[in-house]
């Protein structure tokens, strides 16, 4: 496959001297900064945005975060992102999502961050996914010389100074640090407290006499809470044929007390705290992937050595509330949250976690641990929302944390959750006594079921 027509007689006529190379994947720049190879250094990347029915392409390298306050700030507007078909429609000719940043070919007005003009050498899309375009200094300039040039790019180093503390650093933004943050958390500011049902469901897990029909009292107490826990039970995804005409038939004969006490706990302390609908942190893809989460660790878990399984109710728990940092930091911080979607648009190969300690510097796991112990939630599940994305990870709850890891990664592959990697270290695997067959047969059945998970995930937006 050549080059599009288009994209050579363009550049021929601007007299810009270009090599056609096979095209390279970089590593995961963000995880192995140091192991790039130089020409993954300089790759280009671009993204597509509009305003007022204009539409615009800011380029910058691949290696950079597209700051969007800043952009928002040189710009004097809040661009809005065009989506992949958006896209895919205005590179006219191009193949796959290749998106050759020339100006005056395509219906874009380009902007470019300077550190591409300073670059010695640079690769751009050439409308050929398996070719890109090597361009020296001199052809790199003479392509972008139209273009206005606006700094909006962070570079690695950069965005990795986010995770420091040190006020010393003048060019990091600490006008949030985990210390105030943890204040805000701890001070339940802005926050409502425990939900009355989770309090008593709380006080349930510690009662002996504890039975379905105690259960089914606390839960039956919020219709809404009923009638979800009444339609789970239902579902074709758990297989019941009979009629569910109660909590306690629920509880009895499909879902077992733990799940339905867990499941409850999970509901009512998630939908205590109120965000945003829609965006890659909104409560829509929260609860899609929450439910997914939580249904795999649930197979996942039924696929280790019998002793080794930890309770089946707070696996499903934690499956179900692991990202509950993300409604926290939504709940009390609305403008930094909004940042950070949009943040995470721009810049999808970019881990969540280092956006967030980038505008925040905290992450959600820090700030959903921080509130878990204050409302004094069980340690299996703090150590999931706590270490959900940290490999190799080792404690005495650890592998409520690691089977949420590895559902988050499996989940990647059907393009469902927070994750930007899919590969599942072999050292976790060893740790939960899992292999790949076991793992991969686990995502297949949640692929079989997936019609019912959506049902399920809509309910709770509802």
């Amino acid at each position: 496959m050549s080059i599009p027509t288009l994209i050579s007689e363009k550049l021929d006529s601007l007299s810009i001297n270009y090599e056609p190379v096979v095209a390279f994947c970089s590593t995961d720049i963000y995880k192995d900064i140091d192991n790039l190879d130089d020409k993954g250094r300089k790759r280009l990347r671009s993204v597509g945005f509009c305003h007022d029915s204009e539409n615009y392409l800011a380029v910058l390298p691949g290696t950079h975060l597209l700051d969007y306050k800043i952009l928002s700030g040189v710009l004097g507007f809040e661009p809005a992102f065009l989506k992949e078909k958006e896209l895919k429609e205005l590179f006219t000719d191009c193949k796959g999502d290749s998106q050759p940043p020339i100006n005056g070919l395509f219906d874009f007005k380009l902007i470019v961050d300077p550190s591409v003009l300073d670059m010695d050498e640079l690769y751009i899309d050439s409308g050929n996914p398996s070719q890109l375009l090597k361009l020296d200094k001199i052809a790199g300039n003479q392509l972008f010389q139209e273009c206005d040039s606006m700094q909006f790019a962070t570079s690695p180093e950069r965005l990795f100074a986010g995770r420091s503390s040190n006020p010393a650093d003048e060019e990091v933004d600490l006008s949030f640090t985990p210390t105030r943050l943890k204040q805000r958390v701890d001070e339940t500011f802005d926050l409502p407290a425990m939900p009355d049902i989770a309090q008593d469901i709380m006080k349930l897990r510690v009662d002996p006499s504890a039975d379905a029909t105690k259960l089914g009292q606390i839960v039956s107490r919020d219709p809404s809470l009923a009638a979800q826990v009444i339609s789970w039970a239902s579902s074709p995804y758990y297989g019941y044929q009979g009629k569910i005409d109660s909590i306690e038939t629920a509880i009895a004969r499909v879902l077992g007390f733990e799940l339905v006490m867990n499941l409850a706990l999970g509901i009512s302390i998630g939908k205590s705290l109120k965000i945003p609908k829609d965006g890659p942190l909104g409560i829509r893809e929260f609860w899609k992937q929450s439910i997914y989460t939580a249904s795999l660790v649930e197979k996942l878990c039924r696929a280790m050595p019998i002793k080794q399984r930890p309770e089946r109710g707070l696996i499903y728990l934690s499956g179900l509330l692991h990202n509950f940092g993300h409604l926290l930091l939504g709940h009390i911080f609305p403008p930094q949250f909004k940042l950070i979607n949009q943040t995470i648009i721009a810049n999808p190969h970019v881990s969540i976690e280092d956006i967030e300690y980038y505008i925040l510097g905290v992450s959600h796991e820090e700030i959903g641990a921080w509130l878990m112990q204050n409302w004094h939630m069980p340690d299996e599940l703090i150590v999931a929302v706590h270490r959900h994305h940290q490999e190799e990870f080792w404690s005495k709850h650890s592998v409520y944390s690691n089977l949420v890891l590895v559902a988050n990664r499996l989940l990647k592959k059907l393009d469902i959750g927070d994750s930007v990697v899919t590969d599942i270290p072999e050292t976790t695997l060893e740790l939960l006594a899992l292999d790949t067959e076991d793992v991969q047969m686990a995502l297949e059945a949640i692929e079989t079921e997936s019609e019912s998970l959506d049902i399920m995930a809509k309910q709770l937006v509802a």
